[in-house]
């Protein structure tokens, strides 16, 4: 499923969606309650937005929230009892990525994240297109600003695939990719303030690429600059290596 600023989650679309990753679910006697859960939540979730797309008031941020926790969590089920070699696993990521982008502009929280970082990263890797990863960026930028603040509080620093850091990692390369320095400005300093353990070691990282004749010339004149800001703290926190 697409994700892209400026196309809205459709009722039809996330049903249809969601019967085909429902119809993946084992028909086992241990899955039954859970069949019946998933049921219930993609109706309940397709029925919002079908009301929303009649003309109906858009959801509360604290019913985006609480609807939006509910059907991220059906994914996150979905995503281990299906299993990866019913190739669907790349659909929940890209469902994920839409439902978190649904949730924050509701001005709702997203308290499971997690599968909101792998659709990013998956749609990011695949964007090539100037436009589209300005767009991925816009995107990006709704997700940080939604996740939950106990993510924010980044508790775990020891837990090096935590999604909130791999979620502002890729917002950073997102923008970087884009090669509009203010994004990447924008994008760095965002970094620097929520996680100035990791700025050191982004920026090193960020300067072999440029070495490498990647990003444009403004970006890569402010990577050396951030770089040269913010390289002793690398030195000083050899573990913070991004991935």
């Amino acid at each position: 499923m697409a994700c892209r600023e400026s196309s809205p989650l459709r009722s039809d679309l996330t049903h249809t969606e969601m019967r085909r990753l429902i119809a993946a679910i084992p028909r086992e006697p241990r899955h039954l309650s859970f069949l019946v859960d998933a049921e219930t939540t993609a109706a309940a979730f397709c029925q919002t937005l079908l009301g929303e797309e009649a003309g109906n008031t858009p959801c509360t941020p604290q019913r985006a929230t609480e609807l939006g926790q509910t059907v991220l969590q059906l994914l996150e089920r979905l995503f281990f009892v299906i299993g990866e070699e019913s190739g669907k696993h790349k659909n929940i990521n890209a469902l994920a990525l839409s439902v978190g982008l649904w949730i924050a502009k509701r001005q709702g929280e997203i308290r499971e994240i997690g599968l909101v970082v792998n659709g990013l990263a998956m749609t990011a890797n695949g964007a090539r297109d100037r436009r589209e990863l300005e767009a991925l960026y816009e995107i990006s930028l709704h997700i940080v600003h939604a996740a939950d603040p106990f993510l924010k509080a980044d508790l775990n620093k020891h837990e090096r695939h935590r999604p909130w850091r791999l979620l502002c990692l890729n917002h950073c390369i997102i923008a970087t990719r884009t090669g509009d320095g203010e994004l990447a400005k924008a994008s760095y300093d965002f970094l620097v303030a929520h996680l100035p353990e990791e700025a050191g070691e982004f920026f090193e990282m960020g300067m072999r690429k440029v070495a490498g004749g990647q990003y444009s010339a403004h970006c890569r004149k402010i990577m050396r600059a951030y770089y040269e800001t913010h390289a002793d703290s690398a030195r000083r926190n050899p573990s913070a290596v991004m991935h």
